[in-house]
């Protein structure tokens, strides 16, 4: 059983007689891609407030966190055993297809709360391990083009002495496609624990990273037999769409 099908068996039982309706309707649905929730609410004599109720049941933000949650699931199986991944068209649509996901699970008031606590930090933190520190150096390395004050962490000795001296005026920004990187997030609890915020840059499969965040901003990165050389490209993607906006308020609030 995959992540979001795990959950929602979890969650089920928690939900009212009509959020186990709308759960049961969003299932059935032959294209869940093209799934709106004004076509939920005209077939189910529901309100919006109503689904998403239930959507947030089920740990997902937004309804179209659990649209493509639903959409990875389904191509976890159906993702060919054999030589045909690495066929270079496939790769490109499957680059068209995470791109255009990533983008359409962008929360714009949720990204621009995340923009107002990031111009309004003591101290901005970019972290990332493993592949995913080059995306953190790169976020790094442009915030300090707008003179804001960051650091990256790139190593875990590194890390180590994070929760030491951040506190409640710092930000972290973390990036990292799976989450379940134990040591990683055990110290970012610690920093919590000093009221540092979190902002989580990952993937959209439930991780402990997830539930550490003060804020997560979610990729989309279709299942791949080459696991241990996973994109990075959505994290990147995300990473220029935070400071793209970072920009604009920043431009904004000197107007």
């Amino acid at each position: 059983m995959t992540d979001i099908y795990r959950t929602i068996n979890e969650n089920y039982d928690r939900l009212s007689d009509a959020e186990q309706e709308i759960v049961d309707f969003i299932l059935k649905y032959e294209d869940v891609e093209k799934l709106k929730l004004k076509t939920i609410g005209e077939h189910l004599f529901v309100s919006n407030a109503t689904i998403i109720r239930a959507v947030k049941k089920l740990n997902c933000d937004t309804f179209t966190e659990l649209k493509y949650a639903l959409i990875a699931s389904k191509k976890i199986n159906q993702t060919p055993q054999t030589s045909q991944v690495d066929d270079f068209s496939l790769i490109l649509e499957m680059m068209k297809g995470d791109f255009l996901a990533t983008i359409d699970l962008v929360d714009q008031e949720l990204l621009t709360r995340i923009c107002e606590e990031i111009l309004g930090a003591r101290r901005i933190f970019c972290l990332g391990t493993g592949s995913s520190s080059q995306v953190a150096s790169d976020l790094n390395r442009k915030l300090k083009l707008i003179n804001l004050w960051s650091n990256d962490y790139i190593d875990y000795f590194s890390m180590e002495r994070i929760p030491e001296i951040a506190n409640q005026d710092d930000v972290l920004i973390v990036f990292s496609l799976s989450g379940n990187v134990e040591d990683f997030n055990e110290m970012l609890l610690k920093a919590k624990g000093k009221g540092a915020g979190i902002i989580a840059i990952t993937s959209l499969a439930a991780s402990p990273l997830k539930r550490i965040s003060t804020h997560t901003l979610h990729v989309y990165n279709s299942t791949h037999t080459r696991t241990k050389l996973r994109s990075r490209l959505m994290l990147y993607l995300m990473s220029t769409i935070l400071y793209e906006k970072l920009l604009l308020q920043q431009a904004t609030s000197k107007e």
